[in-house]
């Protein structure tokens, strides 16, 4: 607690000198310094270069545990890797990267079945703590990065306004990408269902040489249409 308040008379005499001595200036200035917030939103990346926003700007800090569920994009992948963003812009690859966390060791399996538990959260330095459990083995790898939620240490004020901004004006065009990726998602998603369903006999015909053919070839197709759009990822990445 002595630190806590050495800070908060800190930011009332920081204030004061700074003209903001009315008590609810004084009370915000308090609030800032002791229990500062996130100055832009946290997220990480799925394998279609969306950022899937897991910690909020203007987060108090620090924050509650984040949690969410990753699995595997492709059969038998062994391993997965996450990419954590700070900014504002749909796209991973517009906002600032911050780190990443390659987690291995999952048993082979067809797509999907993983389950990996991440836990994000931001502890009261400004660091944020990433860990990773694979479901069925118990595994765990961690990762920190230090001071992402202090303002001016990760990105100086300048570049958080600007990255900001950046959120604001290409809103539209980043709709327009995610449109594009559900399509996508759908796709695949439907694809591999056709291909599980006519391995277990779900439907009246059999599913021969020529289906087997037809199949590969929608599967290429679909990856050259995703690289058009510079989706086609990383295979190691995972599906969020």
């Amino acid at each position: 607690m002595g630190a806590q308040n050495s800070k908060a008379e800190a930011a009332v005499a920081y204030a004061k000198a700074h003209g903001g001595d009315d008590e609810e200036s004084l009370k915000q200035n308090k609030q800032d310094l002791v229990y500062p917030k996130t100055p832009l939103s946290i997220g990480s990346d799925n394998i279609y270069g969306d950022m899937l926003v897991r910690i909020p700007k203007n987060t108090t800090i620090p924050t509650r545990k984040f949690e969410f569920v990753s699995t595997t994009a492709s059969d038998f992948q062994e391993s997965v890797k996450i990419s954590f963003y700070q900014g504002e812009r749909k796209k991973a690859s517009a906002n600032q990267l911050l780190g990443v966390l390659v987690f291995e060791g999952i048993p082979p399996a067809p797509m999907g079945v993983a389950k990996v538990k991440i836990c994000v959260d931001i502890d009261a330095k400004g660091n944020l703590n990433v860990s990773a459990e694979d479901k069925s083995t118990g595994r765990k790898a961690t990762m920190s990065i230090p001071g992402v939620g202090v303002r001016g240490k990760f990105l100086t004020t300048e570049e958080v306004e600007k990255m900001a901004r950046q959120g604001e004006k290409h809103k539209s065009e980043d709709e327009e990408h995610t449109k594009e990726v559900n399509a996508m998602i759908a796709m695949k998603e439907y694809a591999y269902l056709v291909r599980e369903n006519a391995a277990a006999g779900a439907y009246s015909w059999k599913a021969d040489d020529a289906f087997r053919d037809a199949f590969g070839k929608m599967l290429g197709e679909f990856n050259e249409k995703a690289k058009e759009f510079g989706l086609e990822g990383d295979k190691k990445r995972c599906e969020a």
